[in-house]
């Protein structure tokens, strides 16, 4: 009896102790009203952390491809989860091994991100997504341990199926906090020894812990001294209390200041409640191509300003953003849909032509920047729905033109000529005055362009709304140019619907679009700032063929066109469309205490049978 009574003790031990070395879970998490924030338990305390949407996506849009070892070290952000090693280095400054005991509180932060096999990914997706694998788990540990002061690396073992990544932490001393009846794991890099932190939450692992499957491994140490991280802004993190609510507002402009620069630019503006001064605010802005942030600082009233100047056509998306401070987690504006018509034609001219510099080579490419771009923007819709909008006109200024020309006489002249009959003639050619270029840059020449390239530009910008036949409609945002045009207003009378609104907008004025789609027809109304309707049009048409509905609002040559409050709203639903990626919430978790509690009663439960078990034995004997 006494023996049995020692084995159940020790399964009830182990049990017990079993259940201590489960990582716990996060407690919450929930999407706040600026992007997403999620809780985290840390040393007894609720760690807070907020993402704005535009940090998320701004990652997103990064490079994550890995070709080699060297690449992870791309993916380390120390200055984006800052705020996060901040919050817990406060909870361990005072401790006795403070460098040790922040590591392991950095460990158990990451152990409740569940492990799922991914690609490799930047911290703040790893937070968001709430997943990770071994590789993103350590890119997380290690950029939160980084950002608190300490030496680290990342250790990649190879030779073994699957491989491994966990993070190497520098400590001058044995780790005293390793888990019992494990020898603690070291490895030898640049004259430092590196303890073994394993990110996954396989366990409740320490620094220097280390599973046994990697015994046989091939350790690859990859350093992070050297690392350049561009980051564009950080999370916010706040302890035991959320963060509260902040807000980022967004406009753009053009100030008659800024006419007088060289180039085309906008002027970005805005302000942030509360009204914090000398705050950084990011400015996003992103095109087909590039996703770009500049950055500025509010002033004494949390206003903020930044000149944004370009030079490219196209469609760009701007928002602005927030970190936050104290108790208030960052904001996100909302997007501005910014479309940039063409500059004008940079020229001069003689009395025949006009020209301008390029190379004869590729003269189709020189005139291109200057044609316009089609398409801008296109929506799939239904029926039975109402689609709004709003827009402004804004002046961009025009590019800088540096064709510095001299007037010429050219004095007269006779010239011998061959005629039909091969006769020789002798022509006068009278003295006349041309324009011609001072300086024509070296590997550039005078091009001549076609006598109608005006009319060839793709400067009307209109909101098409197509019936593409039964009840499937889709709004198209669109550059046409004098063709495309004439042939619209000329062509497919009775199927097109035709608005020009070009001399009722003023720049600088916010308008409203409202356009109802229903199974009888279309309705569009397009009102100013006050509601009252400059234009309308009703029953445009009935569902039947190809239609189409035409509203032509301005030509955008050294103009800009804004969209906001792009929004659909059917009978019983109204969303708004989200241009970028919707935020993914994760799956709630499970509390610490009822888990904790369920495996005790289990273990009660499975001692109390056992020792019933015995007592029937010794009853029998």
């Amino acid at each position: 009896m006494k023996v049995n009574y020692l084995k159940t003790s020790i399964i009830l031990i182990g049990i017990l102790f079993s259940s201590f070395i489960i990582p716990t879970s996060i407690a919450g998490n929930y999407e706040g009203n600026n992007g997403f924030q999620v809780q985290y338990s840390v040393l007894n305390h609720k760690l807070y952390v907020s993402i704005p949407t535009t940090l998320y996506n701004y990652y997103g849009n990064l490079s994550h491809k890995v070709g080699g070892d060297s690449d992870y070290t791309k993916l380390i952000t120390p200055e984006a989860v800052e705020p996060i090693a901040e919050n817990i280095r406060n909870l361990t400054n005072n401790m006795p091994y403070r460098d040790e005991q922040f590591a392991n509180a950095v460990l158990d932060f990451v152990h409740q991100i569940p492990y799922n096999i991914s690609d490799p990914k930047y911290p703040v997706e790893t937070i968001e997504n709430h997943y990770g694998d071994c590789v993103t788990l350590s890119l997380l540990a290690a950029s939160i341990m980084k950002a608190g002061g300490l030496a680290v690396v990342l250790i990649h073992y190879t030779g073994i199926n699957p491989g491994h990544m966990n993070v190497g932490v520098f400590l001058p001393y044995t780790p005293i906090y390793h888990s019992l009846l494990i020898s603690p794991t070291s490895f030898e890099y640049n004259n430092k020894t590196y303890w073994t932190a394993e990110a996954t939450p396989e366990a409740n692992w320490k620094v220097g812990d280390q599973s046994a499957s990697m015994a046989y491994a091939q350790p690859v140490i990859i350093s992070l001294e050297k690392i350049k991280e561009s980051c564009p802004a950080s999370v916010s993190s706040s302890l035991d209390k959320p963060s509260l609510s902040s807000s980022i507002s967004l406009n753009l402009s053009h100030q008659i200041l800024l006419e007088k620069e060289n180039g085309r630019s906008l002027t970005i503006s805005g302000s942030i409640q509360p009204n914090y001064s000398d705050q950084v605010v990011t400015i996003y802005i992103s095109n087909a191509s590039s996703f770009n942030y500049f950055t500025t600082i509010t002033d004494a009233t949390g206003d903020y300003t930044f000149a944004w100047n370009f030079t490219s056509q196209g469609a760009y998306g701007i928002s602005s953003s927030w970190n936050g401070v104290s108790d208030f987690a960052g904001a996100d504006s909302e997007i501005l849909r910014v479309f940039i018509g063409p500059a004008s034609l940079t020229q001069f001219q003689t009395n025949d032509y006009y020209y301008i510099y390029g190379q004869a080579s590729i003269a189709n490419y020189e005139v291109r920047p200057f044609l316009g771009i089609s398409d801008f923007l296109t929506i799939p819709l239904g029926t039975n729905l109402t689609l709004s909008y709003d827009f402004t006109i804004l002046p961009t200024g025009q590019a800088p033109s540096n064709v510095q020309t001299k007037t010429v006489i050219v004095p007269a002249s006779e010239q011998k000529i061959r005629t039909s009959n091969r006769q020789i003639e002798t022509v006068e050619i009278p003295e006349k005055t041309v324009l011609v270029p001072t300086y024509v840059p070296l590997g550039l020449e005078p091009l001549r362009l076609p006598d109608d390239f005006n009319q060839t530009i793709d400067n009307k910008f209109c909101f098409i709304l197509q019936n593409n036949a039964g009840s499937n409609y889709s709004l198209n945002v669109k550059g046409l140019n004098d063709y495309d045009l004439s042939s619209i207003v000329q062509s497919n009378k009775n199927n097109i619907d035709f608005l020009n609104a070009t001399e009722a907008l003023k720049e600088n004025a916010w308008y409203k679009v409202t356009t109802s789609i229903t199974d009888n027809g279309v309705a569009t109304s397009l009102q100013n700032a006050d509601g009252a309707i400059i234009q309308s049009k009703t029953n445009l048409y009935r569902i039947e063929g190809n239609n189409e509905s035409v509203l032509l609002i301005a030509n955008d040559a050294d103009s800009a066109i804004v969209l906001k409050d792009l929004k659909i709203q059917t009978v019983n639903n109204a969303s708004q469309l989200q241009p970028q990626e919707v935020v993914k919430i994760p799956n709630q978790p499970q509390a610490t205490f009822p888990y904790v509690y369920a495996i005790f009663l289990l273990a009660v439960t499975f001692v109390a049978a056992l020792i019933y078990i015995e007592k029937k034995k010794s009853q029998k004997k």
